[in-house]
C-alpha cells in the first residue's frame, strides 16, 4: 500500500513563477519527482539547471508554513539569485 499524495509546487525565481505537480510518499519525494520530470527546455527558459534545482531540493528541508495546513516552503540560491519553492498537498477529489 502506498501513501502517495499529489503536491502542487510553486517555484519563484528571477521574476518568474512556475507551477507544476508531482506525486510522492512525502513532500521531499514529490519534489525530487518534480525536478526529474521538468523538461530541459523549460529549465533553460527559467534560467536554472536541473543540477542547481536538485541541489536545493536535496540540501534544504521543507518547512511547514505557520498557520497553514499541508503547505511547506524551502529555498536556496544559485548564481542567478534566490530560489523560493512553495509546496501544497493537493486534494485530487475536487
Amino acid at each position: 500500500m502506498t501513501n502517495s499524495r499529489l503536491y502542487t509546487i510553486v517555484l519563484d525565481y528571477r521574476g518568474g513563477t512556475y507551477i507544476g505537480q508531482a506525486s510522492g510518499d512525502s513532500v521531499t519525494a514529490a519534489l525530487s519527482q518534480w525536478v526529474s520530470k521538468i523538461p530541459h527546455k523549460e529549465l533553460a527558459g527559467w534560467g536554472i539547471t536541473r543540477d542547481e534545482l536538485s541541489e536545493i531540493v536535496r540540501s534544504d528541508e521543507p518547512v511547514a508554513l505557520s498557520g497553514c495546513v499541508n503547505t511547506w516552503c524551502l529555498s536556496g540560491s544559485t548564481n542567478g539569485g534566490l530560489v523560493l519553492i512553495n509546496v501544497i498537498a493537493t486534494d485530487q477529489s475536487l
